[in-house]
């Protein structure tokens, strides 16, 4: 006998379940660790005031508005296919 008790083995069919629970609770710890960044990114921002500059309202709202068909003309000017 061992010093505090019986040495307790694990059947085989155990260990998977215990591997499965390990990955489980690392899965969590990251979800954990992300959701306390996003927490800190959230309050951080509350920091800040961004208004933007009237200059720029100007330049925005002149844009013209391109359709489906436009947009991709551009698009495959600046990024040709192969």
């Amino acid at each position: 006998m061992f010093p505090g008790g019986a040495l307790h083995v694990c059947p085989p069919e155990i260990i998977p379940q215990r591997v499965q629970e390990k990955q489980q609770q690392q899965q969590q710890q990251q979800e954990y660790r992300v959701m306390r960044e996003i927490l800190l990114l959230q309050v951080a921002s509350k920091n800040y005031n961004l208004e933007p500059e009237d200059r720029f309202g100007a330049w925005f709202q002149d844009m013209k508005l391109l359709n489906e068909s436009e947009s991709y003309s551009l698009s495959c000017q600046l990024d040709p296919q192969a």
